[in-house]
């Protein structure tokens, strides 16, 4: 393994994502989102972090990441 990549959104976009992907409710999202490690934690970890908010692009992020790891 080269290194380990996480993608982030915030808490609140990515449970908007999941309920209207899953048409799940918001409660059912929340007890998923209780079982999984948190933010802080999965970035501290991380050799890279892409940014998927809807604001920053994630190919320039993504090739970034490429170009690191061919280097």
């Amino acid at each position: 393994m080269n290194g380990v990549i996480t993608v982030y959104a915030p808490r609140a976009m990515r449970i908007q994502r999941v309920m209207r992907r899953d048409l799940v409710s918001e409660e059912k999202v929340m007890a998923r989102v209780q079982k999984t490690m948190p933010d802080d934690q999965k970035i501290a970890l991380a050799d890279y972090v892409i940014t998927n908010n809807g604001a920053a692009s994630l190919i320039p992020q993504v090739l970034s990441i490429h170009k690191n790891l061919i280097a």
